[in-house]
């Protein structure tokens, strides 16, 4: 295999194995971490990583990716980074509503309306 297959591969893998593991996973070099060391213990390659001991998993990693805080709490599954921009910028339009100085009076209404047009109907509705 080359190592665009081998990367294939390890995808493949890894997108067969629980959803928090990957939140547990501090980079993506630890699922290649894991990969190898699966490879050279056939026992485990069969197996999911969840159901390996948990011995094993420090083993491969040096800390156990589903003990992590990030892979018991995980995240919302509608959580995206547009989902997470759009909230970043309902907070900044709240700030820039509430800024008491600006250098000229009605600086940020333009802005502000930009805003408005981008956010969505119910994250407006949110703020009022």
């Amino acid at each position: 295999m080359n190592t665009r297959e081998q990367l294939i591969a390890i995808a493949d893998w890894l997108g067969d194995e629980e959803e928090s593991l990957s939140f547990g996973l501090r980079n993506a070099f630890d699922a290649l971490r894991l990969y190898d060391y699966a490879l050279a213990r056939p026992e485990l390659m069969c197996g999911y990583v969840m159901e390996w001991p948990e011995a094993d998993r420090i083993a491969a990693l040096g800390y156990d990716p589903i003990a992590t805080v990030e892979a018991i709490r995980g995240r919302d599954v509608n959580e995206t980074g547009a989902s997470q921009a759009c909230a970043v910028l309902a907070r900044t339009r709240a700030l820039l509503d509430s800024v008491a100085f600006v250098a000229t009076e009605g600086d940020s209404s333009q802005l502000l309306i930009d805003i408005d047009d981008i956010l969505t109907p119910e994250v407006q509705e949110s703020m009022t």
